[in-house]
């Protein structure tokens, strides 16, 4: 930008020759600490109120209690006659509203001037623990505020605790009216300041004004709260929404609150006229200053804006382009924004790209709580997080809420690599099994460490982890079919061993014995073949038959039924081995042998909790057959080989041909 481009200490310089806030903020300090000395003399006076009403109040107290302690110096309490007592107490109170009651500490009254003689006497409530903890020591008590027990009008009583003649203690109680106490505040208080009085819990004894509206009624909580400490000020809200200055007492021999309240509007009236002349003056100094000030302000602000909107695309990772201003240093800092937004983004690039290329997932955190997340695009890919090209690379997100397990055990958020790294851990190629809340998992190994400060404070984390699962999956694969080769050669050897013992011991010759040999291991050969084409885990049913019967079986003689169904390897062994010694021995003596016969092989599945694998041998068309009178080895290896797998082998010996069914506890591979 072309001209003349001035320092920003010359704008500066003419903004502070126009300004008046000093002089302003002096005449503001003179006139608001007069006012607040205003305030000052309030506070004293409502204190003041309030000890002149504590006075008053404490002499009309002790007033009734010179009363009754003259009624228990008389001579007829210490006689004990209680009707010459009732006469006294009745002169004592004459011509007042005032009631003298002498009762016992349970609430039996013996005596009451607010009843004709005669009368009966009610019982009253007796005293609480508190109240007679009070009047110990012949110490004389102020009751708070009660109704009284013949009208019911709010009332407060003066007693002391004394003893009958018998020894009985009693307590000589005088009562009065709260209406009496208020007509002596009503004099008191001038205008526009209204005394309160409130006993020991906080209810209102009497107000020189509104007293029949707020006698026996509690005070407001926030107002009572206050009053801390025998005396002093403070501004709250009374019950009929006003805020006062209160000024207050507490008196040492009733222990009620004594308050003089004051609006505060009023104790703020110099304040706030001392505020609107600051105003007004301030108001004509900044009229001619900002008229000064427009056209510097106006450079200022306008390149502060600018400025600031620069720093905030920078942080935000958008472009940032040179300032056109007229201020030199401006400029200066403008050009140094730019140059930094091209170095980031250089750099920026160049890490994206390395993180991209690199076949592990990497994440970055600065939470504490690891739960915003920087992520390069494999950990993206992992978490199922949607490839946002929009969104600038060192954004965080939030984290994918995921169940992490090591060795079976669920792992917290807290105890996982990133987090321990942001607590100054290290982790190196530990294994987890994560879930995302689709139900996919992943086994990764990760390594963590925390990200330091130039102080050494950790201020970050950075979590690498390769994806494992394939491996882990080939590793208990690998396992689980070493375990299962290893138990099934050893199944192998323990039937073939029982394959040639028994051959043996029943084989009429040596080549006989071979050939029988030769026949039951190639059938074994052909269960093994079946379960190779599935790594040693299943054998379809139907290959394992067909395999088992084709190298007997002539055209289309044999014929196979039955859904597609998976078996475990214990059945495919099973089920082959009976195949073919039903098929040596049907081709031997049974339909095979004639060349009409025929062979049906079923097989189904039972429902039920219960379910069976039925498998059934039907032969027909060939010669007669009846039962033999001996089980042969061939007939044994099929009952030995379906118990073994818990089943059963059923055969029946009919005019039409063996029939043979194979029932095994279903177990799908």
């Amino acid at each position: 930008m072309t001209g003349t481009r001035r320092s920003a200490r010359t704008y500066l310089m003419g903004l502070i020759a126009a300004a008046v806030v000093p002089v302003w903020l002096f005449a503001a300090y003179v006139l608001v600490s007069f006012a607040l000395s205003q305030q000052e003399g309030f506070r004293d006076r409502a204190i003041e109120m309030a000890r002149q009403a504590a006075a008053i109040v404490d002499s009309e107290l002790n007033g009734m209690l010179l009363r009754i302690d003259a009624l228990a110096r008389s001579a007829a309490f210490a006689e004990g006659d209680f009707a010459k007592l009732h006469a006294e107490a009745q002169r004592l109170v004459s011509g007042s509203n005032q009631t003298i009651i002498l009762r016992t500490e349970a609430g039996r009254q013996l005596l009451n001037t607010g009843l004709g003689p005669g009368q009966p006497m009610p019982s009253l409530p007796a005293l609480s623990a508190v109240e007679l903890e009070g009047l110990a020591a012949g110490q004389p008590r102020v009751s708070d505020v009660h109704a009284d027990a013949a009208s019911g009008a709010p009332s407060v009583s003066v007693m002391r605790r004394l003893q009958l003649k018998d020894g009985s203690p009693v307590l000589l109680v005088i009562t009065t009216p709260t209406a009496a106490l208020h007509r002596i505040l009503k004099v008191l208080a001038p205008k526009p300041w209204v005394i309160g009085v409130g006993d020991r819990t906080g209810v209102y004894v009497t107000r020189s004004e509104r007293h029949d509206e707020v006698t026996g009624t509690p005070g407001v909580a926030t107002y009572l709260s206050r009053a801390l400490g025998s005396s002093g000020s403070f501004t709250a809200d009374n019950q009929f929404g006003d805020t006062l200055l209160a000024g207050y007492v507490r008196s040492d021999f009733s222990g009620w609150l004594h308050a003089a309240n004051v609006d505060l509007s009023l104790v703020e009236a110099p304040l706030w006229r001392s505020l609107f002349s600051i105003l007004a003056i301030g108001a004509l100094a900044l009229a001619v200053s900002l008229v000064l000030a427009l056209a510097v302000g106006k450079v200022l602000t306008g390149d502060t804006s600018s400025l600031a909107r620069q720093a905030l695309m920078l942080g935000a990772g958008k472009p940032v382009e040179r300032l056109p201003t007229r201020l030199r240093e401006f400029e200066l800092v403008s050009a140094a924004l730019a140059d930094a937004d091209a170095d980031i983004r250089k750099r920026t690039s160049e890490l994206q790209a390395v993180l991209d290329t690199v076949p592990v997932a990497v994440w970055f955190t600065y939470d504490p709580t690891g739960r915003q997340v920087i992520r390069n695009r494999l950990a993206a890919e992992l978490m199922n997080v949607p490839d946002d090209h929009e969104h600038p690379f060192g954004a965080p997100d939030p984290v994918i809420e995921t169940v992490a397990f090591k060795d079976g055990e669920v792992v917290s958020r807290e105890d996982r690599p990133l987090t321990r790294a942001m607590r100054g851990q290290e982790t190196d190629h530990e294994e987890f099994l994560y879930r995302l809340p689709t139900g996919r998992e992943f086994v990764l190994s990760s390594s963590a460490r925390a990200i330091r400060g130039e102080d050494g404070k950790v201020v970050g984390a950075v979590q690498i982890s390769l994806d494992v699962t394939e491996r882990k999956r080939a590793e208990d694969q690998r396992k689980l079919l070493t375990r299962e080769l290893d138990h099934r050669v050893k199944n192998n050897l323990a039937i073939v061993q029982s394959l040639v013992q028994q051959t043996l011991r029943n084989a009429k010759d040596l080549e006989e014995a071979r050939s029988v040999v030769r026949d039951r291991l190639s059938a074994l050969a052909q269960a093994h073949d079946v379960l190779a084409r599935n790594a040693w885990l299943e054998g379809d049913l139907h290959t394992t038959i067909a395999a088992a019967v084709q190298a007997e079986a002539k055209g289309s003689r044999v014929r196979l039924t039955g859904p597609e169904l998976m078996l475990p390897p214990g059945f495919v062994m099973t089920i082959s081995l009976a195949m073919h010694e039903l098929m040596t021995n049907a081709v031997k003596y049974g339909a095979l042998s004639i060349g009409d016969g025929r062979i049906e092989i079923s097989w189904q599945v039972t429902e039920g909790p219960d379910a069976e694998l039925v498998v059934r041998w039907q032969e027909a068309g060939g010669p007669p057959v009846s039962k033999p009178s001996r089980l042969g080895f061939g007939s044994r290896l099929l009952e030995r080989m379906t118990q073994s797998e818990g089943g059963s082998a059923e055969r029946t010996f009919g005019p039409s041909g063996l029939v043979c069914v194979l029932r095994l506890p279903w177990r799908p591979a």
